[in-house]
């Protein structure tokens, strides 16, 4: 079995023979105070009278052997479905897990399992980081989640625990095969190991094999997203030239990051490639779930979440600092010189009382530094290779619907640098994708 170390613990007991075995095992690391440890028992309510026999079990193991056990009863609001019921669970473990400050959530899942979700997973298709299936360790949905008994056999399970006089409770479900699981366990596991014997333990070799391998390339796919993802925005330009199956990975942690957090909202195999697809063009746009899309535009890849995604309130402008959404503009004392004209620009103090920071709006007119005519800002922009898709974004500080400074990009009517002018510097905080 996988060490469990000194700490606290919940430890999921649904009354099958797994968790029971899972919890006579640990007994004595909990009655030598080893471990501190609490039993975690959901009832779904999916099986009636038989979902609070389960319940009622567990209530007297775990009063027998001096256990603390938390029951929650699941409201799943009508649904039967095992993704409602799973969701509800986690969601009991979550708030469980925190309130008693645990070090992790002890489930008994073993070799069969695993076997069984790897060909469930292989059967739908998955790709590598579904064909790990479970760790012996892992953090999932901010769980810390242990699984000791990962490497032995179900029949060794309930060997032990009938040698032992240990009772346990059988799910009536299990055997009825309109349930993937169940068709997998009882034909086409069976099928497998009379083709090739400890087929299971060898499935469960590949799926560790595959989670070592995982983890390699995700810790390239981890490096380049920090060096070339900033928020929303991707150097995918950075990323084109990488092996296909790190790609993939750089896009797909880039969606969990910035994307819609709801777990529907998880990409399909077909968007992920779809979205890889944009690495190999220079202009392109394509939908993806909860309403988000994403566009390429020159050498970036940016993530919308919503079509109308909407830019900070205006800003009024400050004397010293004034913020604006995840930008900052400071005013500072003149360097003695007129500054670059994009992050840095010098002019008379209180020249831009009055003046509000901003992103573009219909009827916006620049009249750029030196020239003698004003126009639209939407040519201005066209002219400088500002990409479409950035342009939404840019912050503006504007007069009315003059715009007199363009964040990263250039200035519009403001007086020609002068010493005397009492000056003061302006300076733009914050990343310019726009300019690179």
């Amino acid at each position: 079995m996988y060490p469990i170390k000194a700490g606290r613990y919940l430890i999921g007991l649904s009354g099958g023979a797994d968790s029971v075995a899972l919890l006579m095992t640990l007994l004595p690391d909990i009655r030598d105070g080893r471990i501190a440890a609490e039993a975690v028992h959901v009832n779904h309510g999916l099986r009636g009278t038989e979902s609070d026999d389960d319940e009622k079990f567990c209530r007297e193991l775990c009063e027998r052997e001096g256990v603390p056990l938390t029951v929650y009863r699941a409201d799943l609001q009508g649904k039967t479905d095992e993704d409602s019921a799973r969701k509800a669970r986690y969601g009991f473990f979550r708030e469980k897990y925190k309130a008693f400050k645990a070090d992790g959530l002890i489930l008994a899942h073993h070799a069969d399992d695993q076997a069984e979700t790897f060909l469930m997973r292989l059967t739908r298709g998955a790709g590598p980081e579904g064909l790990e299936c479970m760790r012996e360790d892992e953090t999932v949905e901010d769980i810390r989640i242990l699984r000791p008994m990962l490497r032995i056999r179900r029949e060794e399970i309930r060997a032990a625990l009938t040698e032992d006089g240990t009772g346990w409770r059988e799910d009536s479900t299990n055997t009825d095969t309109a349930y993937l699981r169940n068709k997998v366990r009882q034909e086409l596991i069976p099928a497998l190991e009379a083709i090739s014997e400890s087929a299971v333990d060898k499935i469960c070799r590949t799926a560790g094999m595959i989670a070592a391998d995982n983890d390699v390339l995700d810790a390239a796919a981890e490096k380049l997203l920090r060096e070339n993802a900033k928020g929303s925005i991707l150097n995918a330009a950075a990323i084109t030239a990488e092996p296909e199956a790190v790609r993939r990975r750089v896009l797909r942690k880039w969606w969990n990051a910035e994307g819609p957090v709801l777990e529907e909202h998880a990409l399909s195999a077909a968007q992920t490639e779809a979205l890889t697809a944009l690495l190999d063009v220079t202009k392109g746009k394509i939908n993806l779930p909860g309403g988000a899309y994403a566009v390429r535009t020159g050498k970036h890849l940016i993530l919308r979440r919503s079509e109308k995604e909407e830019a900070p309130e205006p800003a009024a402008f400050s004397g010293k600092e004034t913020v604006f959404g995840d930008y900052r503009i400071t005013v500072g004392p003149s360097e003695g010189n007129p500054g670059d004209g994009k992050r840095t620009q010098e002019v008379p103090d209180g020249f831009f009382e009055g003046c509000e920071i901003r992103t573009r709006r219909p009827g916006d007119r620049i009249r750029p530094f030196g020239s003698t005519g004003s126009r639209k800002l939407q040519d201005y922009l066209t002219d400088r290779r500002i990409g479409e898709p950035f342009r939404d974004q840019i912050p503006l500080i504007c007069r009315g619907n003059e715009v007199l400074l363009v964040c990263g990009v250039g200035a519009g009517n403001i007086p020609r640098w002068n010493g005397e002018d009492h000056p003061v510097r302006i300076t733009w905080h914050g990343e310019t994708p726009w300019t690179e």
